[in-house]
């Protein structure tokens, strides 16, 4: 319970608690699946079908609420795949 994440109620990007040990090791995994060419080229497609993508105005309710939860994955995905790795 040291942990200063933990203490002041901290959250990652999805807006979980956990300890710092355990968000390093999802970091981590995050780094290497999306490493290299193929990890940027599949960031680029989530980047294009998420974040670059608008609706029509036509666009129902549910939609809406499907394409901004597509980004809010998107945006945990990225921040991990790019974070920063932690000194030991």
């Amino acid at each position: 319970m040291n942990d200063l994440r933990e203490q002041q109620g901290l959250a990652g990007p999805d807006g979980l608690i956990r300890g710092e040990e355990a968000e390093e090791r999802i970091n981590i995994a995050f780094r290497g699946a999306f490493a290299g060419p193929n990890g940027k080229l599949a960031l680029d497609y989530l980047r294009s079908i998420t974040l670059n993508t608008v609706l029509p105005a036509t666009a129902t309710d549910a939609e809406l609420r499907m394409q901004e939860g597509m980004r809010r994955l998107f945006g945990i995905i990225n921040t991990r795949a790019n974070s920063t790795p932690k000194e030991s």
